[in-house]
C-alpha cells in the first residue's frame, strides 16, 4: 500500500511539471458516514442461537483516487470518466458477543464465559466506477466494491472460523465540482453503499454452525481536492 501511494505521488509530481491536457485526474479524499449490517450464527441441528440485533455505526476514512475521463468518445459518452479509489488505512469494526444457548434455549453459560466473540477490520476498500457529467459542475456516479475483511474468533477451541473475507457491493452517488484554470479541483460528493453479506461454515469440529453477514448499507459525505492535467 505505501509503495502505491508513493507511485502515486511521483506520478502527481512529474505530471505538474508538464502542461499537456491528458485528461487525467489525482485526489484525496476525507469521508464521514454510517453503515448497517446484522448477523446470526446458526446451526443445522436446530440447536437454538443468539442472533444479535441490527448494528449502525459512525465511520471516518481518508483515501485517494485517479480518474482518466473519456472526452475522445463521440456525443454523451465523452462525458464519461473512468475511475479507481482507495481507502489508503485499515478501519476497525469491533467486537460483537453471542452467546449460545443449549438444546432447551438457555444460554451455555461454559461457552459464554469464554468470550465468544468476533472482531473484524477492514484491511481493504476499493471502487472501480464511472462518472457522468450532467453539467460543467454536476456529476452522477456509479462503481463496483471490493472490501477485504479480517477476523478473529475467540470462543471455544471446537470453533474455527475463516479469518479473510472479501465482499463484493456497489455504490451509487451524485456530487458537485469546481474546477479552476490552473487545474486545481474541489468536490462534494454523496454516496450510497450496498455490500452483499455472507456465510462462513465452522471447520472445527462445530462443523453444524454456520456465521451469516447480511448485507452492509449506509451512505456516505465526502470532500475531496485534487488536480486536474
Amino acid at each position: 500500500m505505501k509503495k502505491m501511494i508513493l507511485a502515486i505521488l511521483m506520478t502527481f509530481g512529474i505530471f505538474t511539471m508538464v502542461s499537456a491536457d491528458i485528461g487525467v485526474k489525482l485526489g484525496v479524499s476525507a469521508q464521514i458516514g454510517s453503515m448497517e449490517t446484522s448477523g446470526k450464527e446458526t446451526s443445522s441441528d436446530d440447536t437454538p442461537t443468539n442472533t444479535s440485533s441490527t448494528e449502525e455505526a459512525l465511520f471516518g476514512t481518508a483515501g485517494f483516487f485517479i480518474e482518466k475521463d473519456l472526452a475522445f468518445l463521440p456525443g454523451p459518452f465523452g462525458r464519461l470518466s473512468l475511475g479507481y479509489d482507495n481507502i489508503a488505512h485499515d478501519l476497525d469494526l469491533g467486537t460483537q458477543r453471542n452467546p449460545r444457548r443449549n438444546s432447551l434455549g438457555a444460554v451455555d453459560e461454559t461457552v459464554f464465559g469464554k468470550d465468544h466473540s468476533v472482531t473484524a477490520e477492514i484491511t481493504g476498500f476499493e471502487t472501480l466506477y464511472a462518472t457522468l457529467n450532467i453539467t460543467d459542475w454536476l456529476y452522477v456516479k456509479a462503481g463496483q466494491v471490493t472490501v477485504d475483511v479480517k477476523t478473529r474468533f475467540d470462543g471455544t477451541a471446537t470453533s474455527t472460523y475463516a479469518t479473510s473475507h472479501a465482499l463484493d457491493g456497489v455504490v451509487l452517488g451524485f456530487g458537485v465540482e469546481k474546477l479552476s484554470e490552473n487545474g486545481m479541483f474541489f468536490r462534494l460528493e454523496y454516496n450510497d453503499y450496498d455490500i452483499d453479506g455472507k456465510s462462513v461454515t465452522n471447520t472445527g469440529t462445530d462443523s453444524n454452525k454456520t456465521a451469516t453477514l447480511n448485507d452492509v448499507t449506509g451512505s456516505t459525505g465526502r470532500i475531496s481536492i485534487g488536480k486536474a492535467f
